[in-house]
């Protein structure tokens, strides 16, 4: 991603050096991580009294993603103002998570800001859980049997603020979780706990949209990118369980086992966990022009 500053505002641009060869070809999940950078300068702009107006794929320069024009508002509302915080303290939640379930009024809130993104949100329950185990399990067998992705994958961990540190990483070995969660260990060696499993039962939420193209995608990431913040608000961590969406038949599977409305773009598990290590944000001075 970068970012080109106007007198108005700013342009936010694609950085195809960034994307995913293997796991992202079509360039789906780099529209989606821009897209949340575009909820997130909504959520700063209203957090210092200015409207932020976003026109998606504004030219024919396939890089150009959004145009963002700034202008000044009314004063932030406290609410805006404790979103915007989030942006300091949100992260994804990759350790153990707590066996406590959201409650349903939050859930409803969560569901609803993705709804006014024009996505969806949809949770999984019942006897579907099993069937998503079934489907995400398949897809990660599938990917740690491509020496591409595991390359791709060890090149993602990394000790500078770029990628994930792998201090962020906890250790597999030894958890309760009946959902596959993504092997990082496979580019590290992990030493297990030695200690009794954890028992958790995150929520899980299938984010969908009525369409699948660059411009549902960046919509499909704001609402990720609104939906993380107001759960962190909360106190409540997401995770992406992508391997069952990276790739086009997981997600085609997916949709038709849980009969979706609309098309797969992430699943997330949602919940609360203790302590956690907070990844470093990539310096301004390496996105803006």
């Amino acid at each position: 991603m970068a970012l080109r500053h106007r007198a108005d505002g700013f342009d936010l641009y694609a950085d195809p050096s960034r994307q995913l060869a293997v796991l992202d070809p079509a360039g789906r999940q780099l529209h989606l991580s821009c897209g949340a950078a575009l909820a997130h300068a909504r959520v700063a702009a209203r957090a210092r009294g200015a409207d932020a107006t976003i026109e998606l794929l504004p030219t024919d320069d396939a890089t150009l993603l959004a145009r963002v024009g700034l202008t000044a508002g009314a004063p932030a509302l406290d609410s805006e103002v404790v979103l915007a915080q989030a942006l300091l303290t949100r992260h994804t939640g990759r350790g153990v998570y707590a066996d406590e379930p959201l409650a349903p009024a939050l859930l409803d809130r969560l569901r609803a800001v993705v709804e006014q993104e024009g996505a969806m949100l949809r949770y999984v329950r019942g006897e579907e859980m099993v069937e998503l185990e079934v489907l995400l399990s398949q897809a990660d067998d599938q990917e740690q049997r491509d020496p591409a992705y595991r390359r791709e994958l060890a090149s993602w961990l990394r000790e500078s603020d770029d990628g994930i540190p792998p201090d962020a990483l906890a250790s597999l070995d030894g958890r309760g979780s009946s959902l596959r969660l993504r092997d990082f260990a496979m580019a590290t060696p992990e030493q297990g706990s030695g200690q009794a499993p954890v028992g958790e039962h995150p929520d899980v939420a299938v984010l969908t949209t009525i369409g699948d193209g660059p411009q549902t995608w960046l919509r499909a990431g704001q609402a990720l990118g609104l939906l993380l913040l107001h759960a962190d608000v909360h106190g409540v961590l997401g995770q992406p369980l992508g391997q069952v969406t990276d790739t086009e038949g997981p997600r085609r599977r997916l949709a038709a086992v849980l009969g979706l409305v609309g098309i797969p773009q992430l699943v997330l598990r949602l919940g609360y966990a203790g302590g956690h290590v907070t990844t470093t944000r990539r310096a301004l001075d390496d996105v803006l022009v």
